[in-house]
């Protein structure tokens, strides 16, 4: 396993704290999901999967009045008011979790938490996701897209820092809770950030970015960074897709069916309903539970296969294709929101009914590079940078994005491989390396079909 040095968080900074994990959400290593069939009336779903307990997630959750909303409001559940009009100080005026001084567990009614099956790599901190859906609203299914989430809805990850990265589910540190809402506006992005001087006991609105010292243990070495929580404005620059001559629109980046179409442990009390079994796949329990609409057999959902840092060890025991595979889920979670275009954009509806157009793009995508996983590599592999010269950027001692053979040579390889900032990638949401994504996006050029690439 390569040499990690991983960061260590300033206990005097942050108050620590032990929390019980949601089964299988960190015990992956923090991040993903998954999927089934079914309409929002309950009935059989998919394949099956596991027996559920009845009840809507959503049932009794309310929804906006459509009165203007009061981050003051003492509300039994959700204040759904203030998400779709006010940008509260606090992030426990919105009440979405049952204790408001932590966002990891027990979401209010209307929320269930979520996993991915390959997540975005954030400076090995773990995440919570959750997702928050109005009563009476349901998320329609997409195959290839984000899916398309109802006016109302909120997705709040919280990021921590783990005290050593083998233990996630010991003490932590608290930094930061993302929020994204949707409003009739469209999506807004809001950035909460776990001040250590108030005892973290709530979250305040982070419109300008922060750095905060912190520190890990991973593989044995530990190793201390400035984390970095980003402003509003940097949220955006991530989460929108432009056209040329048409508004920008943002939508959430990692919910789609693919990466949610795993099995999840719901067991714990971070689920407001349980399952008789202990785990079911992601998607068919939010379709059961009524939140999901549309979604077919799970034989016919796409899934990205699982790569977490563990996975490193066995890189050399995967197949040629499960190699490809999994670079190409890495490239599409950590990449592909700036390198895409076109392609099935088309098929995210919008909270007005509409669909975006499909001349959409994310922010790199007509720089030529477009790694979406629904994207077949073999079609056209100088998308994926196979012997393209890079068109931003670019270093003389890597003449191509990628070289096959030669992950020393690619430039590709060296922009995950750098912190840089004329270089790197993702441009942002990291400040330190993943050394485990290094591995597989070296192995996976390594071992591609000799070409001759020439400048």
């Amino acid at each position: 396993m390569s040499s990690f040095d991983m960061f260590n968080l300033k206990f005097d900074v942050f108050n620590l704290k032990k929390v019980t994990r949601l089964g299988v959400l960190l015990a992956a290593t923090g991040l993903m999901a998954a999927c089934s069939d079914s309409d929002s009336s309950g009935s059989s779903v998919g394949t099956g999967g596991n027996s559920t307990t009845g009840g809507m997630i959503n049932s009794g959750a309310s929804a906006a009045s459509g009165n203007e909303g009061n981050c003051e409001a003492n509300t039994a559940g959700v204040n759904w008011d203030a998400l779709m009009t006010e940008n509260c100080p606090n992030l426990s005026d919105y009440n979405l979790f049952q204790n408001s001084t932590d966002p990891t567990a027990n979401p209010n009614a209307g929320g269930v938490i979520f996993d991915l099956t390959t997540p975005l790599f954030t400076d090995y901190a773990s995440k919570y996701r959750f997702v928050f859906v109005p009563e009476g609203e349901t998320i329609k299914y997409n195959e290839n897209e984000v899916l398309s989430f109802p006016i109302g809805t909120v997705i709040a990850k919280t990021f921590t820092m783990p005290v050593d990265t083998s233990a996630r589910d010991g003490d932590e540190v608290v930094i930061e809770t993302r929020l994204l809402i949707h409003r009739e506006s469209g999506w807004v992005a809001r950035p909460y950030y776990w001040n250590p001087g108030s005892g973290n006991t709530d979250a305040a609105l982070s419109i300008s970015s922060k750095t905060v010292s912190v520190s890990t243990t991973h593989e044995g070495t530990t190793r201390t960074f400035d984390y970095i929580v980003p402003s509003q404005a940097s949220c955006l620059s991530c989460h929108a897709v432009q056209s040329a001559g048409l508004p920008k629109i943002t939508l959430p980046i990692g919910p789609k069916a693919r990466f949610l179409n795993r099995d999840f442990d719901y067991t714990s009390g971070s689920a407001l309903i349980q399952t008789e079994n202990e785990t079911a796949n992601q998607l068919t329990y939010w379709a059961e539970h009524g939140i999901l609409s549309g979604l077919p057999n799970l034989t016919s959902v796409p899934v990205t296969p699982s790569y977490r840092d563990e996975n490193e060890a066995g890189l050399t025991n995967m197949s040629k294709a499960e190699v490809q595979d999994a670079a190409e889920a890495y490239l599409d979670i950590n990449c592909a929101h700036c390198h895409r275009a076109g392609l099935s954009i088309s098929e995210i509806q919008l909270g007005d009914g509409s669909y975006v157009d499909e001349s959409y793009r994310g922010a790199a995508g007509s720089t030529g590079l477009q790694m979406e996983y629904n994207r077949n590599f073999e079609d056209d592999q100088t998308k994926f940078g196979v012997c393209k010269t890079p068109v931003a950027g670019g270093h003389n001692s890597y003449p191509q994005d990628v070289v096959p053979t030669r992950a020393d040579l690619s430039y590709l390889r060296f922009r995950v491989d750098t912190t840089d900032s004329r270089h790197k990638m993702p441009e942002l949401g990291r400040v330190t390396i993943h050394d485990e994504g290094v591995s597989l996006i070296s192995a996976w050029i390594n071992q591609m079909d000799p070409a001759n690439c020439t400048p």
